[in-house]
């Protein structure tokens, strides 16, 4: 089933006549396709490099006024309830759905802003054309309604060591108990293929 088919009424778009009253967990199967992108440093970020971690990654835009920074900050609590061993193995990754307003220093600012250790956390942005096939590959729905508004679907997603999505979570910020513990279910299945 493709993903594009799960995530109607899971944007968080003002006019959604599907409201949602919280966060929904699915379990996925869905190939991640290798990608590149820009940090926030303006260094080339290649997706294959983190190939080997699990991986936590969100959508979201520096301008949001909503679910982005409560996504943010649900990423940032399950980055510091890791222990040392479980980090060195998991991998953050926020991808923007705004390229003309988040430069790599507007991702920078945005990252201090929130707390982030960017030891193992990397902000992306790009070309639209080049995001748009990732957004294509996650089922996320991007609709620019002006300069820094944003609508798009509301998308967390937990990718094991093979590139592979596992879980999605739509709607508001997920819960980080339950995407920790999905996250330890994806360490736990370290021969996993």
């Amino acid at each position: 089933m493709a993903l594009a088919t799960l995530n109607h009424g899971f944007s968080h778009e003002p006019t959604n006549s599907k409201k949602i009253s919280g966060p929904q967990r699915r379990e996925v199967r869905i190939p991640i396709r290798d990608f590149r992108l820009i940090d926030q440093n303006g260094r080339s970020f290649d997706f294959k490099t983190v190939r080997d971690r699990v991986v936590v990654l969100a959508f979201a835009y520096t301008t949001c006024p909503d679910v982005c920074p409560l996504t943010t900050a649900a990423m940032r609590q399950i980055q510091m309830a890791l222990d040392r061993i479980e980090r060195s193995s998991v991998y953050f990754i926020t991808v923007t759905t705004d390229p003309e307003v988040d430069s790599p220093k507007v991702l920078a600012l945005y990252a201090k802003r929130y707390g982030v250790d960017l030891s193992d956390w990397t902000f992306v942005t790009g070309e639209e054309a080049v995001l748009r096939g990732i957004w294509k590959n996650f089922g996320v729905r991007v609709v620019k309604k002006a300069r820094g508004l944003v609508d798009h679907t509301s998308l967390t997603a937990v990718i094991d060591r093979t590139g592979t999505m596992r879980f999605a979570y739509y709607g508001t910020a997920p819960d980080p108990k339950v995407v920790i513990e999905d996250v330890r279910s994806l360490l736990a299945r370290r021969s996993n293929s």
